[in-house]
This record gives structure tokens, sequence and C-alpha cells, in this order.
């Protein structure tokens, strides 16, 4: 290569010994190339110092260099919930790597899903990640139907086979936290859900009715929607239906860091009186008083794995959708 030239894909491809088309396919994500073959591109994309020419990238492939995570949900929820920068960072990252920037919006109501249905499948992005959604989303539906290539965090409620994800086994990780509960020998166990028009609200309802059996009152579930003021409410309504209450799973952990102070201004210790297990492992199970026991959501994972799929389906539309299922953990502290 001359001195002062920039480097080309064919000066990639002469260091690193391998084909153009090879260095191509790294470049658009690295399907079905190995992985021998993509460290050494890596490494001569290095030392050549070689950089994309985005712009002409997209003008000739008719990509528009950006992808949007789309968040079905409220923006005040969002803002209060520390996953949320954990999402939106590590697919910020992962895009990046790969030449795609990261748009990042909500759908809050039917106005605003109208009008992003409508952007979204105008060619104004070259795939979507969606976050959070809920039975029935016709946003989702109108991008599945006729849109660039999807994958959701989260399994996608009728479209579970149609549609790419990755996701937890909300109920068979809630079911070991009530049976952790009941371990203890917890017998009036109760629960604040998730919004139950979502698949992880659902099946961590799913899952601790499957621990606590069918006789188990009705009156100890109490409906939360993910807010802290919903973990609060909970709480309340609970121990007015059940004063004698030893034990409380939390679908997430925001929400019990309002139902913990709840719990305490009714006289009721933690963990002496009630044990308590939240769902997340965020930063809010640290923060809380006592440190929350929790299970462990691999959100970085996951979202990983959100990122590399669509990656993948951009550069192959037609590959069919991928499924992955993350693992999960109970994290014991003080509250239970």
């Amino acid at each position: 290569m001359r001195i002062g030239k920039r480097p080309t894909i064919e000066d990639v491809a002469r260091e690193a010994g391998v084909s153009r088309s090879t260095v191509s396919r790294v470049l658009n994500g690295g399907l079905h190339v190995r992985p021998d073959a993509i460290s050494r591109v890596n490494m001569a994309m290095g030392a050549l110092s070689y950089s994309v020419n985005q712009a002409a990238r997209n003008l000739a492939s008719g990509r528009t260099g950006s992808s949007a995570l789309v968040i079905s949900e409220q923006s005040e929820h969002l803002f209060g919930d520390p996953n949320f920068g954990v999402l939106v960072r590590t697919i910020s990252r992962e895009l990046r790597r790969r030449g795609q920037h990261l748009l990042v919006t909500t759908a809050e109501d039917y106005g605003e899903e109208t009008f992003l249905a409508d952007y979204l499948t105008a060619g104004h992005v070259d795939g979507v990640l969606f976050s959070l959604p809920r039975d029935g989303e016709s946003l989702l539906d109108r991008i599945a139907s006729g849109g660039p290539p999807v994958v959701v965090l989260g399994v996608p409620l009728g479209h579970e086979e149609d549609l790419s994800w990755t996701a937890i086994d909300d109920e068979a990780a809630a079911f070991e936290a009530v049976s952790y509960l009941i371990g203890l020998g917890r017998s009036e166990i109760g629960t604040i859900t998730g919004p139950v028009d979502t698949s992880s609200g659902r099946d961590r309802l799913e899952g601790y009715r499957r621990a606590v059996g069918p006789g188990s009152p009705p009156s100890l579930v109490a409906l939360g929607d993910w807010s802290p003021v919903s973990g609060r409410v909970g709480a309340e309504q609970l121990l007015a239906r059940h004063p004698r209450m030893d034990g409380l799973f939390v679908a997430s952990d925001l929400m019990a860091m309002d139902a913990m102070p709840a719990l305490k201004a009714a006289g009721r210790r933690i963990p002496q009186d009630v044990a308590v297990v939240g769902f997340d492992n965020s930063i809010a199970a640290i923060r809380a008083d006592p440190p929350l026991t929790t299970m462990h959501l691999p959100f970085e994972e996951s979202a990983t794995e959100a990122a590399r799929i669509l990656i993948e389906l951009i550069a192959a539309p037609d590959s069919g959708p991928q499924h992955r299922i993350l693992p999960t953990h109970m994290v014991r502290r003080e509250s239970a």
C-alpha cells in the first residue's frame, strides 16, 4: 500500500489472508464466517488503521446505518429504572461496533404508535429492537407484518414463533424465588406482579402460583405495573387483606424498593416478620434497606444477544427467526 493512500477492503483482505467477500461479511456482522477468520480480519483492520466509509456503504447498499430501540412503556417509569441505562448503553455499544447508530424512542399511546409504525416501516431504519412488548401490541404487529428485521427483548406475545427474541424463563425464575421463601418456613406469601399483559409479568405470576399451589387465596396477589408507586400500593393492599403475611415476592426490584418502606411503616420487620424477594438484581437491590434478595436477570447479556441477532438479520433478512433463553440465578442478601 502506498504511503498516504487510504487502505481499502482489498488491502485488508491481503493482510488477513482471506478473500474480499470474507472481509465484507465480517463488516456486515460476521454471518457464516469462522471465528479465526473474523479475528484475522479485525487484526488486519487494526494494523492498517482501516475505517469503514459508512456513508458510501449505506448509499451502495440502500441501508440507513441506523437501528431503532422502541420501548413500549411510559417514560416516567423508564428513567427511574437503572436497568434502562444498562440496556441502552449495551445495545448502543454493540451496534456501534458494527457501524450502526442507535435511535431510542418510546410508544406511549395510540397516536405515537401510529406515527412510529409509519416511520419504522418506511425505510428510515435498517432494523428494530423492541423492548417490553404488551399483549396485542399494534405497533409490533405492524412492524412484523411489513417492516425491517425485528428482535424483541422478552417473549413477544402472539409472535413467539415468527419473530426473533431474547428472554429468560420468567416462570421458572419466579418459581425458584417463591420456593426459596417457602423453604424459609414462610407460609403466607404474597406477590406484587408486573403488568400481566406482558410476557414477563404474566409468567412471573404463573411461577408464583405454581409454587404456592392452588390453595393459596387470590387475595395474596396485588397487581403492579413496574412503577415504584405500584409497589407501595401493592404492599399496603396485601397487608390490609393479610396482616400476618410473612413472605413477599415482588416482580421487580424497583417495585420492591417502595414496597419495603410500606412494610416497615406497618410495623413489619424485614426479614424477621416478612421475608422479601425481588427480581432483576439491579442497583436498586443493593441500595434497598435491607439489601434485597433477588433473582438475577442478565440484562447486559440479553441486550448483547439481541443486538447480535439484529445485525445478522440485517445482513441476511431471510435467515429465519432466532430465539435465545438466558439463565437466571438467585442472589441472596439480607431481606430474605
